[in-house]
């Protein structure tokens, strides 16, 4: 199960060999390894290994591609497409004071109820083709200190379509920062752990962002506080810069339960944003609430689900838009089945996205007038 990266990270640890007889040893398995995935989709349990300088550093890759569909398409997009989703390695040292990770190479992150971009606009317009690299100093298995490009701690939802049970995020999703720049302390005691950041945000460029997340594992579940928020104004709007977005502050209450064959994570949203006079808006909220489920049919065929539902308010008449227009609201379905075979997989996708309350020209369609959208994906590939 997976909370966010960094969560997850918090989470892992150094697995310890034993001794099987007085004269053998089993060798010790592989640390975990990162980003954290939330399954059905899983990396190489013997994975690529190399001893540099008396340590070991791992390389994992991923390789997919995807067709697309979709009714009422906006302006510029076809119906119908094929693209990259990944062709990203990674590298790094999970071991000892000093860790890193590196991750390069194309990839797409799309969000349900916003317009595809292929992935090559999708890379240089987002956070280029090394969408995460951090250092760690780990002076202890229970305290770490993380600094770079880091998943955001906001949200569900991770930012690569391997790492989720879905190929496209939710709605939900598309409220909360991704990659964030910054630096990170996590800390577990027993049972409970603890993460804070200071960031630029949505990758704004300005050191602004305070988040921390609070989390209670007991077993199969877990608990987890999430704020996050913006502690001064910034007017920079660019592709992944939403200036609304960018300037608010966002609380997540996660639960979440991971058994052998069902993974279940309901969890709610509040997003509040306050006046932003040289923007011309004024404040307002939304509050949210999604469900995602997964239920394990075999070791080949996984079902993932999603619903979701975002509302958000219009106290004035210039209160600032969250979704299709101020005081819009939506919810959506998603479904995902997943059929994996050695270190290859194969997932087709439902979604629907209904839209009420619309600002006419901010929804769907060519004149943003359609209320619903409705699309389908097929994602294949190896995961190294």
């Amino acid at each position: 199960m997976k909370f966010r990266l960094a969560t997850m990270a918090l989470m892992s640890a150094v697995s310890a060999f034993a001794a099987t007889s007085a004269h053998a040893e089993e060798a010790a398995p592989p640390p975990a390894l990162l980003p954290a995935l939330s399954g059905p989709l899983s990396y190489n349990p013997d994975p690529i290994s190399v001893d540099v300088a008396g340590s070991k550093l791992y390389v994992t890759a991923i390789g997919s591609g995807y067709f697309g569909t979709q009714s009422n398409t906006t302006p510029g997009v076809a119906d119908s497409f094929a693209d990259l989703s990944n062709a990203q390695v990674i590298v790094q040292k999970p071991e000892g004071l000093f860790q890193f990770l590196v991750q390069a190479g194309l990839y797409n992150q799309e969000t349900l109820g916003a317009a595809f971009v292929k992935s090559t606009d999708y890379t240089s317009n987002s956070y280029g083709v090394v969408p995460q690299a951090w250092v760690k100093i780990a002076p202890s298995s229970t305290f770490n200190v993380q600094a770079g490009i880091l998943p955001t701690l906001i949200g569900l939802e991770a930012p690569f379509t391997f790492q989720n049970t879905n190929i496209e995020r939710g709605i939900l999703w598309g409220q909360e920062n991704v990659m964030t720049r910054g630096v990170q302390a996590n800390l577990t005691a027993g049972k409970l752990s603890f993460s804070l950041a200071y960031t630029d945000g949505f990758f704004s460029g300005k050191f602004n962002w305070l988040s921390g997340v609070v989390s209670y594992v007991d077993g199969p579940h877990t608990l987890s506080v999430v704020l996050g928020g913006a502690l001064s104004k910034n007017y920079r709007s660019t592709f992944n810069t939403p200036m609304v977005q960018n300037n608010s502050t966002i609380l997540n209450v996660i639960y979440s339960y991971s058994g052998s064959k069902w993974l279940v994570q309901p969890y709610f949203q509040y997003a509040w944003v306050p006046d932003l006079p040289q923007a011309g808006t004024t404040k307002a909220q939304n509050f949210a609430v999604g469900l995602l489920a997964k239920y394990k049919v075999d070791d080949h065929w996984a079902l993932p689900v999603r619903f979701e539902y975002i509302d958000s308010n219009r106290p004035s008449a210039t209160a600032a838009n969250f979704l299709y227009g101020p005081g819009s609201k939506a919810y959506s379905f998603t479904v995902t089945p997943t059929y994996t075979w050695d270190r290859f997989f194969i997932r087709p996708e439902f979604s629907y996205v209904r839209a009420d309350d619309i600002v006419p020209g901010a929804a769907f369609g060519a004149a943003g007038l359609n209320r619903e959208q409705v699309r389908g994906r097929l994602e294949m590939g190896v995961m190294f």
